[in-house]
């Protein structure tokens, strides 16, 4: 998340501000990692779960969209992105690391977003 982003947008609209996309991708299965990449699937989780809870610490966020179910096609969709960025394979696999990480924070998302827990600290390795 991008701090100076998010202040800007805020004094900008001064309204509640909802992500509308975001993800992390790993290299590997003949993939590249999509715009912002991880170490590894494990590093996935930590990197959403980091994503999400500090986003949500911050009372002006609603929300925030990952951007997408499933890894786009190995041979490219329509403009030729193919990233390894989906919570799913392209064979409907789930990425159990990541779902795993997406599970553990939606079940503390009201007490970060009130205030009553602290979002994760730790940030995932990357590349």
């Amino acid at each position: 998340m991008n701090q100076k982003e998010i202040d800007k947008v805020r004094e900008a609209i001064d309204r509640p501000i909802l992500i509308g996309e975001f993800h992390f991708g790993v290299p590997g299965r003949g993939m590249p990692p999509g715009l912002k990449q991880t170490a590894s699937q494990e590093e996935r989780g930590v990197a959403y779960r980091y994503y999400v809870e500090n986003a949500l610490a911050d009372r002006n966020i609603v929300g925030a969209h990952w951007f997408e179910w499933v890894d786009e096609p190995s041979t490219g969709r329509f403009d030729g992105e193919n990233y390894n960025i989906g919570l799913v394979d392209v064979t409907d696999r789930p990425y159990g690391e990541l779902v795993g990480a997406a599970q553990a924070t939606h079940r503390r998302l009201l007490g970060v977003h009130s205030g009553k827990e602290a979002a994760v600290t730790r940030q995932a390795k990357v590349q």
